[in-house]
């Protein structure tokens, strides 16, 4: 009998490892993420926040490879509202329209209380080997604090939940497995 292995989900989005600081791709290279705390804009001149524009530009030239990622760190509800607007528009009572609206009110005020809620990266990439990627990292944190920026080298966990956020929108779970059910063996077997 011939058995066709199937793909994992990590051959699939071209991670070979996840380290304590890293993702190791398949095509050899070292993706780095820092994870950057936005200022508030709206308390900021506006030369301050041109100046914040033109350090931030000045970073992302600085080094090759280096790229922005922003994403989501919280629940997003547009798919419910979507199914809220429908079954309006397609319910009969008059009542169960009316409690529908009420649902669809309080997903709009919780959306509008975490409209702020993202989360800037910056990636940067390096070859596969320890002595370049610490180098990317040192290169990396002194540039931001250099320019006036807060951020910090993402950790494994954080990896973890970047990706789970990026794949599939999972913003509530607090713990990462590294293998599918790994805890609840430990679990068991203690």
């Amino acid at each position: 009998m011939w058995f066709k292995k199937e793909k994992s989900t990590r051959d699939m989005v071209g991670i070979a490892n996840i380290n304590e600081t890293s993702i190791e791709t398949l095509e050899d290279e070292t993706l780095v993420f820092f994870i950057l705390q936005p200022d508030n804009l709206a308390v900021l001149s506006e030369g301050a926040v041109h100046t914040k524009i033109r350090n931030l530009t000045a970073i992302l030239k600085s080094l090759d490879g280096l790229e922005m990622a922003c994403i989501n760190s919280r629940e997003n509800f547009d798919s419910n509202k979507h199914f809220y607007k429908q079954r309006i528009s397609e319910e009969k009572s008059s009542r169960v329209r009316e409690i529908l609206e009420q649902e669809l009110t309080y997903l709009d005020r919780v959306q509008v209380q975490m409209a702020s809620a993202r989360e800037f990266l910056l990636v940067a990439r390096a070859k596969n080997s320890q002595e370049e990627v610490l180098a990317v990292i040192g290169r990396v944190e002194k540039l931001l604090k250099d320019n006036g920026f807060n951020g910090r080298l993402a950790r494994k966990e954080d990896l973890k939940r970047i990706l789970s956020v990026y794949f599939i929108q999972n913003i509530t779970q607090v713990y990462f497995d590294d293998i599918d059910g790994e805890r609840y063996v430990k679990e068991t077997i203690l």
